[in-house]
C-alpha cells in the first residue's frame, strides 16, 4: 500500500509539472510573449523569452510538486514518531522525491523551447543550446524551491500566487498592445508594466514600474502568508515565504542579464529585482510576527501564570525560611529550660583546700623521660631535686611513686672478730636500728640469788 502511495505520487508530479509547463509555454507563445524570431529589436525580445522560460521552468516544476503533495492526502507516508531521526528523514525523503519527480516533469519545457529556437542569431551560434540551457537553470531552482514548499504551506502559497499575478499582468499588456496594434512581442515583460513618459533615476530605475514591484510584492508576501500565520504554522517558514516568488524573478533576470542601455525596461527590473525580494520578506516577516488567532491572548495568559508561578516559589521559599527560624528558636528555647531544670552544683566550703604533695621538680618538663628515669634509678625520684607544690594530677601521680616501701626487716648478724656490720648502699627513708638487750626487770627469782633476766 504504502509502494503503491508513492508510485502514485510520483506519476502525478511528473504528469502535473509537465502539463503545467507546456500550459505556460504555450500560453507565452500565444501571446507572443515568448519569441525566438530575429525581429528589429531583436536583442530585447531575445533577453526576456529567456527571462520568461527559465521562469516558467521553475515555476512548473513548483507547481507538480505542491499538487502531487496536496493530492497525495492520506497516502503521503506519515511517520509514528515525527520527532524521532527517522521521522523527520521519512519526511525529507518524500519532499526530495516528488520536487525531483517534478522536475522530471518540467523536462519537457527543454524541446519545446529547444526547438524553435533554432534560428541563428547574429549574436548566437547556436541559440537553440543556450534556450535549453535556460530551461534546465530553471528546472533546479524550481527543485530547489519546491522542497521548501513542501515543507512550509506558506511558500507554496507565494508561489502560487506570484504566478497568478505575473500571468495577469502579462495577459493585461499584451491586450493593451493589441487594443493599439503594437508588437506582442515587446509587449509583456516578466514582473513589471512597462510605463512610458515615466520618471527614470539615473537613466536606469524606471520609478513608476519599480514602485508596482516593490508594491505588488509586499502585497504577496503578506497576503500569502496571512492564512498560514493566523492557522499557527512554522513561524519560520512564513517569515521567509515572501521571498519565493520575487526569488523567482530576480533569478531569471539574473541569468539573462539585459544589456545596459538608458531607459532600458528589463535593466530597470534587473536592478529592483533583488529590492522585490526584501519587499516580500519584509509583507511576510509582518505577518510572522503578528502571529496566530489568539497567540497574544496566549503569551499574556502565559506571562500570568510564569508571573503567579514566580510568585509562589518565592512564598513558598519565605514559608520554609520562617519555618527554619522558628524551628531553631524553639530549639533554643528547650536548651535553656533544660539548663534551668539541673540542680545547682553544691558549694565548696571555705576552709576546705586541696591537698598539695610533693613532686620532683622537673617532672612536669620531663614527661617522656620520667618512666625511663624511674625504671633505671637506684634511689628514690626525689633524690634527684627538691619538691615544690602541685596541682595537677600527673605531678600528683607521679608524687605518689616516690612514697617509700616498708622498711626493710632487722638484720641480726651475729658478730663476729674483725668484722663490721655492712650499711645498705642507698640509705632509706627510716635509719635502721638494732635492738637493744633488754634491761634487767630488777626482780630475783625465788629460791636464787640471782636477779631474773
Amino acid at each position: 500500500m504504502a509502494a503503491r502511495s508513492w508510485a502514485t505520487s510520483i506519476f502525478t508530479a511528473i504528469g502535473v509539472a509537465a502539463g503545467a509547463g507546456a500550459a505556460q509555454l504555450g500560453l507565452g507563445y500565444g501571446l507572443g510573449i515568448v519569441s525566438w524570431q530575429p525581429t528589429g529589436d531583436s536583442a530585447t525580445v531575445w533577453v526576456s523569452s529567456l527571462a520568461w522560460v527559465t521562469w516558467l521552468a521553475a515555476s512548473s516544476t513548483v507547481i507538480g510538486a505542491i499538487c502531487a503533495d496536496r493530492l497525495a492526502g492520506a497516502g503521503a507516508p506519515v511517520p509514528a514518531d515525527p520527532h524521532s531521526f527517522g521521522g523527520q528523514a521519512l519526511v525529507v525523503a518524500w519532499r526530495v522525491v516528488i520536487a525531483l519527480a517534478a522536475a522530471v516533469g518540467s523536462l519537457i519545457i527543454v524541446p519545446l523551447v529547444a526547438i524553435p529556437a533554432r534560428t541563428p542569431r547574429p549574436d548566437n551560434v547556436a541559440p537553440y543550446f543556450t534556450a535549453g540551457g535556460y530551461a534546465i537553470a530553471g528546472l533546479i531552482l524550481g527543485l530547489l524551491v519546491a522542497v521548501g514548499a513542501l515543507a512550509a504551506r506558506a511558500v507554496a502559497a507565494n508561489i502560487i500566487a506570484s504566478s497568478a499575478w505575473l500571468w495577469t499582468l502579462a495577459v493585461v499588456a499584451v491586450a493593451d498592445v493589441v487594443r493599439a496594434d503594437g508588437n506582442t512581442a515587446t509587449a509583456a515583460q516578466l514582473g513589471t508594466w512597462q510605463f512610458t513618459d515615466a520618471t527614470w533615476v539615473r537613466g536606469m530605475v524606471n520609478l513608476p514600474g519599480a514602485l508596482l514591484m516593490l508594491v505588488i510584492a509586499l502585497l504577496i508576501g503578506a497576503l500569502a502568508a496571512w492564512p498560514a500565520g493566523r492557522r499557527g504554522d512554522n513561524r519560520v517558514g512564513v517569515a521567509v515565504s515572501g521571498l519565493a516568488g520575487p526569488l523567482l524573478v530576480a533569478i531569471a533576470y539574473l541569468l539573462a542579464v539585459p544589456a545596459l542601455g538608458e531607459h532600458d525596461q528589463h535593466m530597470s527590473a534587473f536592478v529592483i529585482a533583488p529590492y522585490a525580494m526584501l519587499a516580500g520578506l519584509a509583507g511576510s516577516v509582518i505577518v510572522s510576527a503578528v502571529g496566530p488567532r489568539g497567540y497574544h491572548a496566549q503569551n499574556r495568559a502565559a506571562r500570568r501564570a510564569a508571573a503567579d508561578d514566580r510568585d509562589a516559589r518565592s512564598a513558598a521559599e519565605y514559608s520554609d525560611w520562617a519555618a527554619a527560624l522558628a524551628e531553631a528558636d524553639a530549639a533554643d528555647s528547650r536548651r535553656r529550660e533544660q539548663d534551668e531544670d539541673l540542680p545547682e552544683p553544691l558549694p565548696i566550703p571555705t576552709g576546705a583546700t586541696k591537698s598539695r604533695e610533693p613532686v620532683t621538680v622537673g617532672a612536669a618538663e620531663l614527661d617522656s623521660g620520667a618512666a625511663d628515669m624511674e625504671s633505671d634509678a637506684y634511689a628514690p625520684p626525689r633524690a634527684y631535686g627538691r619538691t615544690y607544690s602541685s596541682d595537677s594530677a600527673g605531678n600528683r601521680a607521679y608524687a605518689e611513686d616516690t612514697v617509700d616501701d616498708e622498711p626493710a626487716p632487722k638484720l641480726n648478724m651475729p658478730a663476729a672478730t674483725g668484722t663490721a656490720s655492712v650499711a645498705p648502699l642507698w640509705p632509706s627513708a627510716e635509719p635502721v636500728t638494732e635492738e637493744a638487750p633488754a634491761k634487767p626487770s630488777g626482780r630475783t627469782k625465788r629460791g636464787r640469788g640471782k636477779p631474773a633476766e
